[in-house]
């Protein structure tokens, strides 16, 4: 695939509250080239068609859980940073490299979303 040095680091964002997505597309847009899903299996149908640096997905999805989606994309990408946002403190993160706390706190995300980015590319 070759370096993709200067290129925006690419997210997928997968959210299934359609307000929560689009506020964190809108915040995550400044920084980083977004793409978005409402569900996990839509989720990892982006994951295998854009691969994104980074996936950042809410724990309570219809259909696949977060932490299952976590574990598909390692399985597919191993250097592929995953960010599990969660209202819960008592999640299997295993597959997770970070895992967030509602409400989130975007700076903190966004931070974490960069140097994941910066991980999955060398």
């Amino acid at each position: 695939m070759g370096e993709r040095i200067g290129e925006r680091i690419k997210v997928l964002l997968v959210e299934d509250d359609g307000d929560s997505r689009e506020l964190l597309a809108e915040l995550l847009e400044l920084d980083f080239e977004v793409i978005t899903a409402a569900d996990g299996v839509a989720g990892l149908r982006a994951f295998e068609d854009d691969h994104p640096d980074v996936v950042v997905t809410d724990e309570s999805l219809p259909g696949m859980c977060g932490t299952a989606l976590a574990q598909e994309v390692k399985s597919r990408q191993p250097k592929a940073g995953v960010v599990l946002v969660s209202g819960y403190s008592n999640v299997d993160s295993g597959y997770c490299d970070v895992v967030l706390r509602k409400p989130i706190d975007v700076e903190r995300l966004s931070a974490v979303v960069g140097s994941l980015g910066e991980a999955a590319r060398h």
